[in-house]
């Protein structure tokens, strides 16, 4: 993987744990201003599938960016081959 691939992986999930963690902040406020909305319980739960998600999400998005990378790779890999015949 080149050092720009690794770059742009890097800056991309940087700005999705920041808009992740935006997210979350403003979840707990809308529980937090909603009176008798949630107990604790609820939130907790409601919390931890938000978490779940955002972990799944993260996961596709960081495999997608890496099997990108793969297949431009391999396409200039064969585009190499058959140059060279």
């Amino acid at each position: 993987m080149s050092p720009y691939q690794q770059d742009v992986i890097d800056t991309t999930m940087s700005e999705f744990d920041r808009q992740r963690d935006a997210q979350k902040v403003q979840q707990a406020a809308d529980v937090l201003g909603t009176p008798g909305a949630y107990g604790g319980g609820r939130h907790g739960v409601l919390e931890a599938e938000y978490a779940a998600a955002s972990d799944r999400n993260r996961a596709g998005l960081h495999a997608g960016l890496l099997q990108q990378g793969f297949q431009q790779g391999q396409a200039g890999r064969q585009q190499d081959f058959a140059n060279q015949q």
